[in-house]
């Protein structure tokens, strides 16, 4: 059910993102040529509008691909309007880019005379180009947020709303409560428990209190009283005779029942029902990253890495002189880390301590005013420059620029011993940044605190998640204020 709603939501998205794209590439055209706001050069005169209509195509394909890959058309859940504004602010740019490369490539190619559906391709001015990316951000964010506020004024007069009841008010249907209230964008409205270890009227403590609306054995009438559409069954495997009552119930019904599998203690990341041969299999602790996306995830991560070194080539040979400037040892201090699927490497760094920092305590956190770190050492960590190094795992495939920062095999030995599932943290590859880092979470928090946000990020990873986390360290999460 959530996911038809999700696919008719992504469906008015793609229609008014069409809409938006058209309708600003037209303007553009106007704006630019026939306001005389920017002067139109004498000798080449207006360009006909048929000219520049042969690359609409190419903007509405590049807009929504670029839309896919940042996950833009899932349900907004926890996204802010300035989140959905960034997102297409950034798709913008990449779309801008890659369309104007590819005329700019193709004409070069052509000599100038290459032509789609009999009309010659042209390069866009500059003027052009700074029009569309202003009128499209602002074109495509507008119509999304009208698609919204409909959708909220028809919740509003109680129209299309899918009334929810939960059989079961135990930890896994509080769960599934909460779950399902990220789910107000998409109309799902829950109404209360069905319980029999609870008093009728009594308040589970989810979204400010929802009310248990009678036993199980009350099942009929509630679901005739309340307009209920969807049924979540929500009763361990001890109460299996529960069940059975439950969907002869039901199935008496027009409504749509669901039941949640006794998992609960067993998921941490996320479930996923796999074929085989016709049996269901449930895939315990599934991660999102996988197929294309992990390749597309790797090649940024390439190109990112490769770049980042060849341009802060001269900041490694600076801060190599400040290093062996004012202190004895090696400018760089290499340290095993335990990374994806707990397998080891050296991670690189910027040598900000003393040598042999660690000969007579043994391995520990860095504390701050730590007395082992160096002059350059404490200006390195406090801007995080000591992680520049790290580009390489990068390239190497060893890190990727976003993902939980990678620990100690001393540190991960002690970890796993207390909080049995602190290893699915290593389901994913390590990272230069990452979630808890870009919200202030460094060593100086509890490692629990800091497993909720990676777990986090392993669940929710999108290609989109990840440019939010770079766009927010390189705004403010460089800057480690316990080395202040």
């Amino acid at each position: 059910m959530i996911s038809r709603h999700r696919a008719r939501l992504a469906g008015l998205f793609i229609a008014s993102d069409v809409v938006a794209i058209v309708v600003s590439f037209l303007y553009t055209y106007l704006f630019r040529f026939y306001s005389y706001i920017v002067p139109v050069d004498p000798a080449l005169g207006v360009p006909p509008l048929r000219q520049y209509l042969v690359l609409v195509p190419f903007f509405v394909l590049a807009h929504l691909g670029i839309f896919f890959l940042q996950g833009f058309y899932k349900s907004r859940l926890r996204r802010t309007q300035l989140d959905d504004f960034f997102s297409v602010s950034v798709n913008a740019v990449l779309t801008i880019a890659v369309v104007t490369l590819l005329a700019a490539y193709l004409v070069t190619y052509g000599r100038g005379e290459t032509k789609i559906l009999g009309q010659p391709l042209i390069e866009l001015s500059r003027g052009f180009i700074a029009v569309y990316f202003v009128g499209v951000v602002f074109t495509i964010s507008f119509l999304r947020n009208q698609i919204y506020y409909m959708m909220k004024r028809r919740f509003a007069r109680g129209k299309d709303l899918q009334n929810v009841l939960i059989v079961g008010a135990g930890e896994m249907g509080v769960a599934v409560a909460q779950k399902l209230l990220q789910y107000r964008d998409l109309g799902f409205v829950v109404h209360g428990f069905l319980a029999d270890d609870r008093l009728p009227g009594a308040m589970i403590p989810v979204d400010g209190g929802l009310p248990v609306l009678g036993r199980v054995q009350d099942l009929a009438s509630v679901l005739e009283r309340e307009g209920i559409q969807e049924v979540y069954v929500a009763l361990d495997l001890a109460n299996y005779a529960r069940i059975l009552e439950v969907f002869q119930v039901v199935h008496r019904f027009p409504v749509n029942v669901r039941l949640i599998p006794d998992l609960f203690q067993l998921l941490t990341l996320k479930a996923n029902v796999q074929d085989l041969d016709g049996f269901p299999v449930i895939s315990i602790d599934e991660v999102p990253l996988r197929g294309g996306w992990r390749v597309l995830k790797r090649l940024t991560d390439l190109a990112g890495a490769g770049l980042g070194i060849v341009l802060l080539s001269p900041f490694f040979l600076l801060f190599g002189v400040l290093i062996k400037l004012t202190s004895k040892g090696p400018v760089f201090y290499h340290q095993e880390r335990v990374g994806l699927d707990g397998r080891t490497f050296a991670i690189h760094k910027f040598r900000t301590m003393i040598c042999d920092a660690e000969k007579e305590t043994g391995p520990v956190f860095c504390r701050t005013d730590d007395p082992r770190v160096t002059r350059v050492g404490r200006f390195l960590r406090k801007y995080s420059l000591d992680e520049f190094p790290q580009l390489v795992n990068i390239f190497r495939g060893e890190m990727s620029f976003v993902g939980p920062r990678p620990e100690r095999p001393e540190f991960v030995r002690a970890f796993t011993e207390g909080i049995p599932k602190y290893m699915l943290r290593h389901k994913m590859k390590s990272g230069l940044t990452g979630w808890a880092q870009v919200h202030g979470l460094r060593q100086d928090t509890s490692i629990e605190k800091r497993l909720e946000y990676d777990f986090y990020y392993i669940q929710n990873w999108s290609y989109g998640l990840d440019l939010k986390i770079l766009w927010m360290t390189l705004r403010r999460g460089f800057i480690d204020k316990t080395m202040a």
